[in-house]
């Protein structure tokens, strides 16, 4: 078996680390993110509004999904050599005018109550020491009709030969926090703690969502 593996930890990277490790993300994990803009656009139409991604990485993901909708995008992200990689990526994109780069942590969102209409956060459930505290953060800044899409997976539209590479690639990363991303009922039971009413778990082979309307 390959011992490739992507760094999970952004906590002591410098800038030629992160350099690296956006480049490892884009070689290995593309496929997933665009799947994942493209069952966003098509379960919810998100198309214009405001946007939250909430632990961007690189922007890599907030990047595709700019391209594919009208939204405005608050793109946050608390380690800052990754924060200098994403800043990079988005005036390289051209795309400074639509993606609002902010630095800052998940458990202390800087936004208003009732800001976003829709609030993302892909593959960094996992960091998150407080997950009960961060999605009682992320429902606050929901605006009413606005729904949250929180969790880690590949998107529907992977084939299953890239889903088995990335995942195993994902598992041999993050080592026992991949598991989180299998533990539907963990999910629920935090949810549930951080007092959000209406909610579902979506749960397959491509990833485990919580899917959050207010």
């Amino acid at each position: 078996m390959s011992k490739e593996y992507v760094p999970a930890d952004y906590t002591e990277m410098d800038i030629l680390k992160a350099k690296r490790f956006d480049k490892e993300v884009r070689k290995n994990f593309m496929p997933a993110i665009e799947s994942t803009v493209k069952q966003i656009i098509e379960d919810y139409g998100v198309l214009d509004g405001v946007c939250v991604e909430v632990g961007c990485g690189t922007a890599i993901f907030a990047i595709e999904l700019c391209k594919h909708s009208k939204l405005t995008i608050y793109a946050l992200e608390k380690e800052k050599a990754i924060y200098e990689i994403a800043r990079m990526n988005i005036e390289e994109a051209q795309l400074s005018d639509r993606i609002n780069l902010v630095l800052g942590d998940a458990h202390n969102l800087p936004f208003d109550d009732e800001f976003a209409d829709f609030v993302i956060s892909r593959g960094a459930y996992h960091c998150w020491k407080d997950k009960v505290y961060v999605l009682k953060e992320i429902y606050r800044v929901l605006k009413k009709g606005g729904i949250g899409f929180v969790g880690g997976g590949f998107g529907r539209y992977v084939t299953d030969e890239e889903l088995n590479r990335m995942k195993s690639l994902r598992d041999r990363s993050l080592k026992e926090d991949a598991q989180i991303y299998n533990s539907p009922d963990k999910m629920r039971e935090i949810v549930l703690k951080a007092d959000i009413p209406n909610f579902r778990i979506l749960y397959d082979k491509t990833g485990l969502w919580a899917e959050i309307r207010k």
